[in-house]
């Protein structure tokens, strides 16, 4: 299996860390085959610049009707990288079922179209200063 643990406090990503190493000692001691938990890869989170993040939630306010919400994002994704370097912010859609980073993953037109005036308009802003 492989699990990803995400969150902005790298606190919260420690523990459940210990969580998930507590569950596999306990499955080793119920069953008949052994659980080892393994890391693979570890990111460091990236905090998003808070004015990009104002101007894409003002940016929802004028062309989603709000529909938006602020969250941290633990994705790999380069702004996790940029944000090291220079100012930096994510926007997501929606998917369709909720389904995300799987193969079925799919995303409803008109949510891409939002999603675009959504970002064309967070350029605006940022660039009107």
């Amino acid at each position: 299996m492989l699990f990803q643990i995400r969150d902005d406090n790298p606190e919260v990503i420690a523990r459940l860390e210990a969580h998930l190493h507590h569950l596999a000692e306990q499955a080793t001691a119920q069953g008949r085959c052994g659980v080892k938990v393994e890391r693979i890869r570890t990111g460091v989170p990236a905090m998003m610049t808070p004015a990009f993040q104002d101007a894409i939630e003002a940016a929802s306010a004028a062309c989603a009707g709000g529909k938006s919400i602020r969250m941290p994002s633990g994705a790999g994704h380069d702004a996790q990288v940029l944000a090291t370097l220079m100012p930096a912010a994510m926007l997501f859609v929606p998917s369709i079922g909720g389904i995300s980073h799987h193969w079925s993953e799919n995303t409803d037109d008109a949510d891409i179209v939002t999603g675009a005036e959504v970002f064309v308009d967070t350029c605006r802003r940022l660039l009107a200063g």
